[in-house]
């Protein structure tokens, strides 16, 4: 079965961080699945289960995140080697990553 890496987009979110709010996040997720489709899905329900657990969720003063894909890829074998990236990468009104305290995060990132 392929493996996929699905980047899943949340918006609508208010999320104090580092004296900026985060209005948004990306979540990369690798996955197994038929075909992209079925990636898309399980992707999206991943995240937003993730997500309603998280901490970050507790904190959030706006609403739900609305998901969307922004990407999808099939994942060559020497990717699978290198494990999944794990957590949010936040963003604010003007795209530019909100700091999270997570030194495991990519300092700077644009949404797309």
């Amino acid at each position: 079965m392929p493996r996929y890496e699905v980047t899943v987009q949340g918006r609508g979110i208010a999320l104090p961080l580092a004296g900026d709010v985060a209005i948004g996040f990306l979540r990369l997720v690798q996955l197994r699945a038929r075909d992209p489709v079925e990636a898309e899905t399980r992707a999206v329900e991943l995240v937003r289960c993730d997500w309603a657990a998280s901490a970050e969720a507790v904190r959030n003063l706006g609403a739900a995140p609305c998901l969307t894909i922004s990407r999808i890829g099939l994942l060559r074998w020497w990717h699978r080697l290198l494990g999944a990236p794990r957590g949010y990468i936040f963003f604010s009104e003007d795209g530019v990553q909100v700091p999270s305290g997570d030194s495991r995060r990519p300092r700077t990132a644009r949404a797309h």
